[in-house]
Order: structure tokens, then sequence, then C-alpha cells
């Protein structure tokens, strides 16, 4: 009996998060099926990618990358149903021929493929008939990724995605892969684009602090794949499109506060909070007082309204406010007025219901310029206030 080829598990080579349109069709005359489909993840062994319909484990399939005139031969290896209405499915299929049929041209090293037995006489990569000039690469973003913390990264690139897109990232650094589930908070063209990372599961965080250990340790400069995450698994993911509050992490990871406020905040003024960031410093440090300020606008449900609040903690650019009673929403615009000034803020976060943050929302003005605190942070300057109250970025989390 002929020995048979070695069988190739999906997820023996580095997987990017990728999207490259594809063309499916059932190769079994029983099994009638062909549909254009998005993949989700790519490596040199397969793919992953959602279908309207479940198909049975070791179907044969054709793969066409129809815009490049490139097909190939897989099977059906895993099958996860992603539930909905209508419901889909997630396929987890591996090439017949391992190898880059994605075409991309940064590909990790260890895509180069060595099979001990000799193959099936078949390329890889079979070319149509009409392919005749040759296929144009399917060409992966390059990113460069400047800063990291446990919470939040930022990624220098040319053409960064929207925010609140949902993202995969795949670092490879020191012969290792570390993905990371993350939304885009900040987004800026032709300079990059910052990252909060974000998972249901548990190790998460601590997947990320490895991941900086080992940037540490080893001094690489990593390679680094973002993929969008789109349709099922974009909502698999249950990312919100803001933060809904800050975590305690935002006074001792003040890149994340930072990211998270990046929507809110000019882009010189972003990348120069960025790069106090990498010194160790807060530029605008805030310092815990408690005024009465009148707070209007219109609430979620589009009403007119003004109440009496109070701030926790105030900085050149932002604030810190309970006793809110209205509803309102991450990106909704307000007005805070005191004394006899008045200037308009964006929501930053809110506080969920029912948690110790309940009734407290956080602004960033608007004017990169604003005045509004500086008599009261002046009065505290003068009555030695700030030195004791200024939360630093080294300064002890709070119970």
């Amino acid at each position: 009996m002929p020995a048979q080829p070695k069988q190739h598990a999906i997820r023996r080579s580095t997987r990017l998060p990728l999207e490259v349109p594809i063309l499916v069709t059932s190769l079994d005359a029983a099994l009638e099926f062909s549909e254009e489909c998005t993949t989700t993840l790519v490596n040199a062994h397969g793919c992953g990618l959602i279908t309207q319909r479940s198909l049975p484990r070791d179907l044969r399939v054709r793969l066409e990358i129809v815009r490049s005139k490139r097909h190939t031969t897989a099977r059906v290896a895993d099958v996860v149903s992603l539930g909905g209405d209508p419901e889909t499915w997630l396929l987890g299929l591996e090439l017949e021929a391992p190898g880059n049929f994605w075409g991309i041209d940064y590909a990790p090293s260890d895509w180069r493929i060595e099979i001990d037995e000799t193959p099936a006489p078949a390329a890889s990569v079979q070319a149509s008939p009409e392919s005749a000039p040759a296929a144009k690469p399917v060409i992966a973003h390059r990113w460069r990724l400047t800063d990291i913390s446990a919470g939040a990264c930022y990624l220098e690139a040319a053409e960064p995605l929207p925010i609140g897109t949902p993202v995969l990232m795949s670092v490879r650094v020191a012969k290792a892969e570390c993905l990371l589930d993350g939304i885009v908070r900040a987004s800026h063209p032709q300079t990059g684009m910052g990252v909060e990372f974000t998972s249901a599961t548990g190790d998460h965080r601590a997947r990320a602090e490895e991941l900086i250990s080992r940037l540490t340790e080893c001094r690489e400069v990593p390679r680094v794949f973002v993929g969008r995450k789109e349709g099922a698994l974009a909502e698999l993911a249950t990312f919100p499109t803001a933060p809904t509050e800050p975590a305690d992490e935002e006074t001792s990871d003040p890149l994340l506060g930072l990211v998270r406020m990046g929507d809110s905040l000019p882009i010189e003024g972003f990348l120069n909070d960025l790069k106090a960031q990498r010194l160790g410093q807060r530029r605008e440090p805030r310092i815990e007082m408690s005024l009465p300020v009148e707070l209007s606008g219109t609430d979620s449900s589009a009403n007119p309204f003004t109440e009496t609040v109070k701030t926790r903690n105030v900085s050149r650019c932002g604030a810190q406010l309970e006793g809110v009673h209205i509803s309102l929403r991450p990106g909704d615009t307000v007005s805070i007025a005191l004394a006899d000034t008045k200037e308009d803020f964006r929501v930053a976060w809110v506080g969920a219901s029912l948690t110790r943050l309940a009734g407290q929302i956080g602004v960033v003005a608007i004017k990169e310029n604003t005045s509004l605190w500086d008599p009261a942070l002046e009065r505290a300057a003068r009555q030695g206030h700030e030195t004791a109250n200024v939360r630093g970025p080294n300064s002890t989390k709070r119970k």
C-alpha cells in the first residue's frame, strides 16, 4: 500500500488574522455547495472562514481567490456552529498542499513547509488557464508596535482601521506567537491607531503581560499582523463601542487611559501625551477636588436636561463627575458651567449601574486649550494641594 501523505494540523504554522475573499466549492458530486466567503484567519496549512450552512467534516473543497485567479484544494477539518438567526458556521479548512497559497509577501518564516514524504504530483497552487500574467499577491498591512501595556497598545500604520473596529492582533516575537483581541479606540490617518485589549477570557491580561516580558527580554522587533473581525465573529467578541467605565488600571496603566480618550483628543495632543507616557510622565495630572458645577445637554433619549453635579477630580483637559442622574452615552456632548464660565465636553465613559461607579462619568474637553478649571487649579496650587493630591503614574492603586 502506498504511503499516505502526512496530515498537517491547521495550527502548525503561525496564524494571521487576515481577510481574503475566497470562493469555496464542494468537490463532492453528491453535495452541491458554492459560496463566496471571507477568511478570518489564514496560515500555511489552512484557514478559518464563516459560511451560511454547515458542511460535513473531511469534505474536499476547491478554494479560489477570484481576484488573483488562484485556486487549490482543501478539506473541511472542523465545523463550529455560531448560532444566530439565520444560523452561521465557522469552518476550519486544511490545505491538501500546505504553502503560501494566500500570496502574502510578508509571511512568517515558519510558512516554508518541509514535507518528508513525496507529495502527490500536483502543484501546491494551480494557476487557472486564463491566468497568464503573474497573480497579484495579497498584501498584508505593515504595522509597527510602538507602545504596549497590559491593557492597550499603539500601532504605527499608514492606513489605520476606523474607531470601533473589533480586531484580532497577532504578535510574533522570540519564535512565539501571541494572539490578542481588541477594539480600535483612536485612529489617526497616516499615523497609527490605539487599540484597547478586550476579551471575555480570564487569561487575556496574562497573555499581554507575557508578551511584554518577552519583548523586554529579547529586544527583538516584533512582527505584527492585525485582522478586522467581521460578521458573526465580531458579534461573538461582544466588544462595546466605547468603554463603559474606567477600570482602576487607568491610574496604574496610563496608556489604557490615553487610548480610551483618544477619539476625544486632537492628534497633536494625543501624540504629545503618548510621548510623555514613554517617559513615565502624565502630562496632565488629576487633582482631587469637589466643585459644584451645572451639567447640561441632551440625554440618550434626545431630551434636554440641566442638573447640578460635583467633580471628583479635574485636570487641564477633563474631569470626573459624580451625582449624575441623567442617562448618557460615551461620545455624547455636554456643557459644564462653573461660576460665569461654560464650556463643552465629550463624555469619555459612563459608570455602569449597580457598580461603585454608578452615577459617575468622565468627560474630556472639546476645546484643546480649555480654561474652565484654571481658577480652581490655580487656587489649589496656591494652597499646596496639588502635590498632595496628584495621582501620578507610579502611585499605589487604591483599594
